[in-house]
């Protein structure tokens, strides 16, 4: 459920929301080709997706292949990742990866531990993965890719 809540609050744009799934030592990782970064705690996670918008404009994450497994109080999960996305209003991309995360229960309440984002193709619609798996994105308004 976490998962979901966290896939719907990123195409919702609700950065705080997005924070409060995560424990508050919790972490976000970004990672494979084209993505990239490890931010720690609410404030960090929130900032980050707050900022968000001004990169990723427009974005719908499907999820599939799910895995789930509970160990106790510690679960992992697995997912695969569709997403059509637009870059800054103006370059619209196809992006897809997997989730490998870890939840944690703590006084009865499930929260992510860990959440990591592999990164395996971001494409132009136009163009798709085949012809250029990794696109070159240049903002327009000078902030990172």
């Amino acid at each position: 459920r976490k998962q979901a809540e966290y896939m719907q609050a990123c195409d919702d744009k609700r950065g705080a929301a997005i924070a409060d799934l995560f424990w508050p030592d919790g972490i976000w990782e970004g990672l494979g080709g084209a993505s990239g970064g490890k931010v720690q705690g609410h404030a960090a996670i929130a900032a980050m997706f707050e900022a968000s918008p001004r990169r990723l404009s427009f974005t719908t994450h499907y999820l599939m292949n799910e895995s789930i497994q509970v160990d106790g109080d510690h679960a992992t999960g697995h997912w695969k990742l569709l997403e059509p996305c637009t870059f800054q209003d103006r370059q619209a991309l196809w992006m897809g990866g997997r989730y490998e995360n870890d939840f944690e229960r703590r006084d009865g309440v499930w929260r992510i531990r860990h959440l990591r984002l592999w990164v395996e193709f971001r494409t132009p619609y136009e163009k798709g993965w085949h012809a250029e798996r990794f696109a070159t994105l240049v903002p327009t308004d000078g902030s990172p890719r």
